[in-house]
This record gives C-alpha cells, structure tokens and sequence, in this order.
C-alpha cells in the first residue's frame, strides 16, 4: 500500500473559487467557469503531494464528488470527468439547489479504502464537519488524512472549514488566487426574466409504497452486510444511544447511504429507512451489547480525541 486519493467537495471548491475570483461578488458556482479541468486537476495533486510530502508514492486517483440534477450533468461536469485519473461520485440536488447526500459518499468512500488498505494517505478538498467521523476512522486504519482549503484573506474570502476536521487532520493546507487564476475564471451566468405567469402547483408527495416480505429480507441483508464490512464490530461502539435507542447521526448517515446503494432501485422511502433502522439495531444487540451497544456519553463527559 503505497498509493494515496484525493477527494474534491466540488461544490465546495468551486464555491470558494469563484467568491475569489469574483472579487467577492458572487458565491454561485454557476458563475464560474472551469478553463482548464487538466490544469485544475493537476494542481489539486500537486498540492497534495506537497502538502503529506507524497513525493515517491503513486496516485490512486482524484474524486470528484458533485450533486448531479434528475435532468443529466452539467456541461462543468461532462468537462471535468474526462480528465485523466478522475472519477464523479454523483450526489443529487434538491429543489433548492443544493448538493445532497456528498458528505455521505465521502465518508463511506474513505472508510471502504482505509479498510481494503487501497490508500495510506489521503487529501479531502472540504470544509464540512460531517466528515470528521470518516478522518477518524481512516486514521485508525492507519491512514494519514490532510484537508485542504481554499482561501484568500487578502480578499476576506476565509476557508469556511469546521474546526472538527482542522483538528483532527494530520495536515492542513490552502489554495489562494495565485494558485486558481488561469484555471478558473469568473463569469456571470445569465439571469431569467422575472415570470408573469401563475406559480405552479406544489407538486404531490412522492408515493410511499407499502413494504413487501422481499423488502424485509433485502434490507436485513443489507444491514448485515453493512455491519460485517466493518474490520471489528467494535467499531460501532457508542452508535446507539441505550437510552433512547437513537442511532449516531454520522453513523445513522452512512448506513442509509449503504442500504441506497445496495439496493440500487432509487430514494429510500421513509418505511424502508426506519426497517433499516430497526434492523441495525437489532443485529448489534446479537453482537453482544458489551461489545456493540452502550450508552452515548453526553458532550461535556466525551473523551477527548
């Protein structure tokens, strides 16, 4: 194992690019132009040798993770997956426009490489704190993790990264203009006409189907195989409270994401969640509850790691 990864938040990354390079004008990453996907890719590598002092050891390859709309990818995103050693990990976007369920895809991609020893180092282009329980449990896989952001205090433009990652990171470092300009460049998407039309009807919610005895035995599957991934079963320690019986919401995040992909048929309805759910919780209590279920200590009472 002498290889490392970098994985992009891209919706991250180019937010912040293009606050830059926008001289703080705007924050939509619509504004931005990527013109040069190769010269953005190569850059985001080299820094990250620098950065772990990776000289000597092997790319495995650069993650993209982008939320993707029902309509199909962006002419950025068609760009950016035919660079060389880059591969899109799809997300989705609500309604809002925003980038759904990308913190999830990294965490469970960084824990699937640290377990499969694929990777000894690895470089997150982020700044969500939703990730630190993914660091810490590469790192005890023996993983180096830096994060890497993007930031120009010349501008005021700071790296919006949570302290939760920045402390747990073995390193930390920083993109500014000098790095972006000539990559990236800023340009104003243009604005729709304001609509005299009606608004239209909010749509119906989605249909929740019934769940069938097929349901109950692919999700137990699922759930079971989730659980026997994990290199020690000790590992899920702490995720259920014994109290309230409530999942750890990182973990609660990564076990939907699993049970998504697995079963590879869409969204979740919310029955097939709460089965997931229910499933997960009664497969550790047959671990073992020393090993598998104990109480979640409060905030002030955590250890400190």
């Amino acid at each position: 194992m002498n290889r490392f990864a970098v994985m992009v938040d891209a919706g991250y990354l180019l937010c912040q690019a293009v606050d830059i390079v926008s001289n703080r004008s705007s924050k939509k990453r619509r504004d931005l132009e990527i013109v040069d996907p190769a010269g953005l890719v190569a850059l985001l590598i080299r820094k990250s040798k620098e950065l772990l002092a990776l000289d000597g050891k092997e790319l495995l390859r650069v993650y993209w993770y982008d939320g993707v709309f029902p309509t199909g990818m962006t002419e950025q995103q068609a760009a950016m997956i035919n660079v060389d050693d880059l591969v899109l990990r799809a997300g989705t976007v609500n309604g809002a426009g925003k980038q759904k369920g990308v913190d999830s895809l990294i965490v469970t991609e960084l824990v699937e490489l640290s377990s499969h020893h694929a990777i000894c180092d690895a470089v997150l282009v982020t700044g969500d704190s939703d990730l630190a329980v993914g660091i810490d449990l590469a790192q005890r896989r023996g993983v180096r993790i830096a994060v890497l952001g993007v930031q120009d205090l010349t501008q005021g433009v700071i790296d919006q990264q949570s302290a939760e990652i920045r402390n747990r990171s073995d390193r930390v470092g920083h993109l500014c203009r000098a790095d972006i300009e000539g990559l990236v460049r800023f340009k104003p998407a243009a604005r729709k006409a304001a609509s005299t039309e009606a608004p239209a009807k909010p749509s119906a919610p989605p249909y929740q189907r019934e769940l069938t005895p097929d349901d109950d035995v692919k999700i137990g599957d699922a759930v079971r195989t989730f659980i026997n991934a994990q290199e020690n079963p000790a590992l899920l320690r702490n995720a259920i409270n014994a109290t309230t019986q409530k999942i750890d919401v990182n973990v609660d995040r990564i076990l939907i994401h699993n049970i998504f992909r697995m079963l590879a048929r869409g969204e979740l309805t919310n029955a097939e969640k709460m089965l997931a759910r229910a499933k997960f919780r009664a497969l550790l209590h047959e671990l073992g509850t020393d090993d598998a279920v104990v109480s979640v200590a409060p905030a002030s009472e955590a250890p400190k790691t």
